[in-house]
Formats: C-alpha cells, structure tokens, sequence
C-alpha cells in the first residue's frame, strides 16, 4: 500500500510539472505574439475613458464607472509592454494627446507633474483584462483587444460627439486643406474608414425655434447681429494645462430665435481637450437675438475661442 501511494505521488508530481510546463509554454508563446503585435503601437481607447487604471472583463467590456472623456486628450495610447500574468492580460501604456499645429492633428505626448513637482513626466494608464480563471488563448485576447480599442473596421467620425463631426469627418476626407490628420494619426486603426464603407456627415437645424419660416438668415443686408447678453469663459483642459498648450480655435453655431446657441460645432480645432470646454462654454451663452425688420431672426454666426494660460 505504501508503494502504491508513493507511485501516485510521483504520478501526481509528474502531471504537475507537466501541466505547468505546458502552461509556462502557452504563457511565453502569448507573450511573444502580444508584444509582436501590440508593443510601439498607437491605438486609440473606445469610450475615450481617462482613468489612469482600466479594467476590463473578459469581453473588453469596462469594469467599473464609465466617465468619458474627449478623444483629442484621452483616446490615443502607445504601448510599451503588454504581457499575461496568470489570468490577466496587462498592457502599460503612455497617453498621447492630439494638437492641431499648423492645422494639422499631431501626436503629443502627454506629461504631468512628477512626483517632487520639480518636472514633468509621461502619463501612464494600466489597462488589465481579466479572463477569469484561466489562461486566455490567442483568440481570446485579440477579440477582447478589439472590444477595447478600435480596429480598422471602426470609423472615429460615427463614434464622436456631434458638434466634432463636420470637422473630423471632412479631414479625414481630405475635404479640409485647412484642417487634416498628420500621416502618423491616419494610422491609427479606426480613424479612417475602410475604402468599401462611408461616411457622411449631414448639418441640420432642428432645434426647437432655430427656423423662421424654415430660413436661417446671416448678418448683413438688413439683418442686425445677435449681441451676447450672458458669457462664461471656458476652462481649461487639465491635460493642456499640463502641457502648457494655448491657442484660439473658431466654433459655428446658429443663434435661434429666443438668443439660444444651436447646431454648434468646430470648424478650427485646437485639441488637447480645449474644443470640448469651448462647445460646453458657448452652449450656455444667451444672446439678444438678430433682427430683421424688427423681427427675431436665426443666424448663423462664428465665434472665436482664446485660451490664455497667463
């Protein structure tokens, strides 16, 4: 009998030693494919979320509050290790802001404060996806990899606010030599559609009083301009006050008849997350209406946004 159970002993260590070698295989195997498809590459982040640390499921699917930010400050990644620990697959990651210089969308790196606050230093995000109890295999971590970040078969221009869309949709159709997406930045899986599908982007004015008599006047040739009769400055982004970035950017909007901004979007972008503050500033301005012959009238006018840091 004792023989008996020292033979299963050694059984028992055998398969052990067996089945971790096997899986000491599988994990080395998906590390090397992850980092060969994944590490240096730029992705960009579906739901554009901020936090420094993302965990996801299985399924890609977010684990956790869901708090969206702007995709100029906190869509863009370039990973730097992605590797499997038991069940989890870890990707570190730096973000990477999107700028317009030169009417051009570029790549910035974004930096924060280090910890002595004598410096500066990359924002890192964590992105984990948890499988569970076992390790995933090859198709498991593409597939939830492509729930997290967008694939060549996503197009950015359908999955952005509204008030973005004329804007980013004609730069990716290169229908904007004023403003257009630099090559590194087309690149990326996702922003620019596949050549068998399209996209279009069509203006509307449907806002509750924007329309008098279904026409929208513009100022001049008897039609008095709205003056604005409340304004709030917007705020600044953290991210471009982190990275000290300033400019003046231009917003089309129509101001309806009861003086209330409508149909607003972006026609000269600066990025780094300023657009979004400038849409959400303008949109609780109030103006005395225009006027055209004595009548409130919808126009539709351009405003230009400056961010000063000092």
């Amino acid at each position: 009998m004792r023989r008996l159970f020292r033979i299963l002993y050694i059984l028992t260590i055998i398969v052990l030693q067996v089945l971790a070698t096997t899986a000491y295989g599988q994990t080395t195997g998906l590390d090397q494919y992850l980092s060969d498809r994944y590490r240096g590459k730029r992705l960009l982040l579906r739901g554009f979320y901020p936090q420094d640390r993302l965990l996801y499921d299985s399924a890609g699917s977010l684990v956790g509050k869901e708090d969206h930010g702007d995709w100029t400050s906190h869509g863009f990644v370039v990973v730097d290790d992605v590797h499997i620990s038991g069940p989890r697959l870890i990707l570190e990651a730096r973000r990477l802001l999107i700028v317009a210089l030169g009417r051009t969308f570029q790549f910035h790196t974004a930096q924060q404060p280090t910890p002595d606050e004598k410096g500066t230093q990359p924002v890192s995000v964590e992105i984990t996806v948890d499988f569970g109890k076992d390790i995933p295999a090859v198709e498991q971590a593409d597939n939830a990899l492509s729930r997290i970040f967008l694939s060549a078969k996503d197009d950015l221009g359908t999955l952005i606010p509204d008030y973005w869309k004329p804007c980013v949709t004609a730069s990716i159709s290169g229908r904007r030599p004023d403003c257009s997406f630099s090559p590194e930045v087309l690149a990326v899986p996702g922003i620019a559609p596949l050549a068998s599908s399209s996209s279009t982007v069509t203006a509307t004015y449907d806002s509750p009083g924007a329309l008098t008599n279904g026409r929208l006047f513009r100022v001049g040739d008897g039609v008095s301009p709205p003056k604005v009769i409340f304004q709030r400055d917007p705020e600044f982004s953290p991210r471009a006050r982190q990275a000290k970035f300033q400019g003046t950017m231009t917003l089309m909007l129509v101001v309806n008849r009861e003086g209330v901004p409508t149909n607003i979007h972006i026609t000269t972008p600066l990025g780094c997350g300023l657009d979004a503050k400038a849409v959400q500033a303008v949109g609780g301005w109030r103006f005395k209406p225009a006027e055209k012959d004595g009548q409130p009238v919808a126009v539709e006018i351009a405003v230009e946004v400056t961010f000063h840091l000092y």
